[in-house]
């Protein structure tokens, strides 16, 4: 068998399934393509950090294997051979898992979580694991361990978090999917800045094992190129898996064929105003979209509201208690190597009452009550996926933000993070670009259960942006130019930190 030669630019052009349709048809080969992988993740990770680790010969010696059983005609899945990065606060058997954090040992999971562990039995080769902010607690790139991981359209820029690296990675062209994790918008935040799909599924749609602090929150979810790389792998990996009960819950809900969507377009989501820059580029998307449903669509779009107030008390009581006393033994341990917002949680964590916790649940459950009201007259919502485009790389928040909030991330994400307490699935699309040439993220949001929908809604507007929207991935000039920063990124951090790896 003769493999054909893919070069670098028709590499990150390509969607995962356009390549391993060309696996399994015996023109291209998963060695080359996860040594193409390694050779772009390397090239670029002097400027934007995106990785933990490699596992270079492992992804090799895993690649050769599928290459052999490609040619003996039996590929795994739709995604054979295709190369994949893996968040690192995701176990797969073999392979540590730090998130990002100076506290957790080296020791190599013994059983990989269901996510990691459905994508490698579907024939996909992990090429390393992501950077992560420290445990996932927060929505920027900046992790004791790891440093600054930086966004591939402007390195000055960060990628968001928690998915920092998987966003980054994907935008960079090096992979076509890597894996997420999403308690407040941690698909979603690096999907928007760095201009890739991002899929928070249905809550527990893909179960969550080992389990979070914060399980009513936590999805799992990938970022790629496309919706229909994103659609194949919530097939390949969604399911009941008994080490995540939820998961026995969530059967997929599909619309009868030929059904037309209600869709509601919401301006300023939770009367949070979106910034020009954003703006623009949304209602250009809108309008782009608007003129194409004629022709594609399967829907009619209307002006709608989330008029209910952004439910930010809610999400802070379940997020600080979560993660400050459920991260509470390894703070009073080791926080003086710890982020220190993170080891803040755990005084704030017991400030709240058992009595002022079971409020915050109950408005909770009013404020999901009122959501799902509204999806009684409309089918699905778009709305803007951030309010602002990327922060400064080593920023936690805007210019004259809040600082000193409880959680200064929730600050400038209130587009996200209420979908994590309605456990509905949403995935952010790219649909524009700022004045500066940062990406812009439009969101699409459905019903519990129903994320085909969302997936189907969200194929349109890719198809509809496809004028807007010319490159997969970000230009390969931002990384050529590394950043002299780039070297002083650790040390920055832990002297902001006040940290000393151990």
């Amino acid at each position: 068998m003769t493999y054909r030669d893919i070069d670098a630019e028709e590499y990150r052009a390509a969607t995962a399934l356009d390549l391993a349709r060309e696996v399994a048809g015996g023109t291209l080969s998963p060695v080359a393509l996860a040594e193409l992988a390694l050779s772009l993740a390397a090239e670029a990770e002097p400027a934007i950090n995106a990785y933990a680790f490699f596992r270079r010969e492992a992804a090799l010696r895993e690649a050769a294997a599928l290459e052999a059983e490609a040619k003996a005609g039996h590929p795994r899945s739709a995604l054979h051979g295709v190369p994949v990065a893996i968040k690192d606060n995701t176990d797969l058997a073999g392979e540590p898992t730090f998130n990002g954090s100076w506290t957790t040992s080296g020791e190599p999971a013994t059983v990989s979580s269901p996510f990691a562990g459905r994508l490698v039995r579907a024939g996909a080769v992990v090429i390393g694991k992501t950077t992560t902010p420290e445990f996932g607690w927060k929505g920027t790139g900046i992790s004791p361990r790891t440093g600054v991981t930086r966004n591939p359209w402007n390195p000055a820029r960060g990628s968001g978090g928690s998915s920092s690296g998987s966003g980054a990675t994907v935008a960079s062209g090096a992979v076509p999917i890597a894996t997420g994790s999403d308690a407040g918008g941690s698909i979603r935040i690096p999907a928007s800045w760095c201009g890739v799909v991002g899929l928070k599924p249905t809550l527990s749609a893909i179960p969550v094992w080992p389990g979070t602090p914060n399980e009513l929150l936590s999805h799992a979810g990938p970022l790629t190129r496309s919706v229909a790389d994103a659609r194949a792998v919530l097939e390949l990996t969604r399911g009941p898996d008994p080490r995540d009960p939820q998961s026995a819950h969530v059967a997929p809900l599909r619309d009868a064929p030929g059904t037309r969507l209600r869709v509601g377009v919401v301006r300023n989501p939770f009367g949070v105003p979106v910034l020009s820059g954003v703006d623009l580029a949304v209602e250009t998307a809108v309008g782009a979209l608007r003129a194409a449903l004629p022709t594609i669509g399967i829907a009619d779009l209307a002006g709608a509201e989330l008029a209910m107030p952004v439910p930010r008390e809610v999400f802070e009581a379940m997020w600080v208690t979560g993660r400050g006393a459920g991260y509470g033994d390894v703070i009073r341990a080791r926080g003086e190597v710890m982020d220190p917002g993170l080891v803040r949680l755990l005084g704030l964590a017991q400030e709240y009452s058992l009595a002022g916790y079971y409020a915050a649940m109950a408005a909770r459950r009013a404020f999901c009550a009122d959501v799902f009201a509204l999806f009684e007259q409309v089918d699905l919502l778009v709305l803007p996926t951030m309010p602002l485009t990327a922060l400064a790389a080593d920023a936690e928040v805007p210019l004259g933000g809040e600082a000193d909030a409880k959680l200064p991330w929730v600050t400038w994400t209130p587009y996200t993070y209420p979908f994590n307490l309605t456990g509905q699935p949403a995935i952010s699309v790219p649909c524009g670009f700022d004045p500066g040439g940062l990406p812009v993220g439009l969101q699409v949001v459905g019903p519990w259960g129903h994320d085909e929908r969302v997936l189907d809604f969200a194929r349109v507007c890719e198809r509809a942006l496809s004028g807007v929207l010319t490159a997969r991935v970000a230009p390969r000039s931002p990384l050529r130019g590394l950043l002299a920063a780039r070297a002083g990124d650790l040390k920055r951090c832990a002297r902001h930190c006040a940290l000393r790896p151990g």
